[in-house]
């Protein structure tokens, strides 16, 4: 569910500070002083970066209290602390898997939704082209529960190294079934794949959206522009 809520809000922001910067007419000058690949680049990891500092104000502490949860539940609950359930599941392992599957996924999905940001006027019309890429990551989180049920079948272990499902799906598998390192190694391996893939398309999709103004934005024109990049 946070991998979920944080790669989809980053990613709004990623759109709505292209489109934001586009409606403002800022765009028109730092289009002048800097390349289309370089402006993209630097929205994706400044914003990224701000998602990677709220997620280490999480997890640090957390891998703390792992780490030490033995010391910890003494110095506060006294010695007959074990005779409670002390903290178990939450691993150094699996933190780590969040972190490189959050890097991935965000990544992916940002330089989707800044191609997508650069071809509107105005952030309010960015609700028409985000609703179908907030549904395909929707389609990477519901088969990821499906996942941490045990159930899915054939179709969680091809998710699992599909992107842009993989992120999720693949982090739910590690949870709860035994993942051969090979597996996580593919999986990560496609992701970085489709990301140099997207970045391609991306950047080119960026720099022939944001000086087009006056257009009125649909997932037709959006397409369109794709299969031309």
């Amino acid at each position: 569910m946070l991998l979920f809520i944080t790669i989809v809000i980053y990613g709004m922001w990623v759109a709505t500070g292209v489109a934001s910067e586009k409606s403002s007419r800022v765009m028109e000058l730092m289009i002048s002083a800097a390349s289309p690949r370089q402006m993209l680049t630097g929205k994706v990891v400044g914003i990224g970066a701000a998602g990677l500092t709220q997620y280490l104000a999480i997890a640090l502490p957390a891998l703390i209290l792992i780490l030490f949860q033995d010391r910890i539940a003494e110095a506060i609950l006294g010695p007959d602390w074990a005779s409670g359930a002390p903290l178990v599941g939450l691993t150094p392992v699996l933190l780590l898997g969040y972190g490189v599957f959050f890097l991935l996924g965000f990544t992916l999905f940002a330089l989707i939704y800044a191609a997508m940001g650069s071809f509107v006027s105005r952030p309010d019309d960015l609700q028409t082209l985000s609703l179908p890429l907030s549904l395909v990551a929707m389609v990477g989180y519901l088969t990821a529960i499906v996942a941490l049920g045990g159930g899915g079948g054939a179709w969680v272990t091809v998710a699992s190294y599909l992107p842009p499902f993989s992120p999720f799906v693949m982090l739910a598998r590690i949870m709860v079934t035994g993942v051969e390192p090979w597996q996580v190694l593919l999986s990560i391996g496609l992701m970085i794949a489709a990301i140099a893939v997207v970045a391609v398309v991306a950047t080119r999709m960026y720099a022939a959206g944001v000086l087009l103004y006056g257009t009125r934005p649909g997932i037709r024109a959006f397409v369109a522009a794709a299969r031309m990049a």
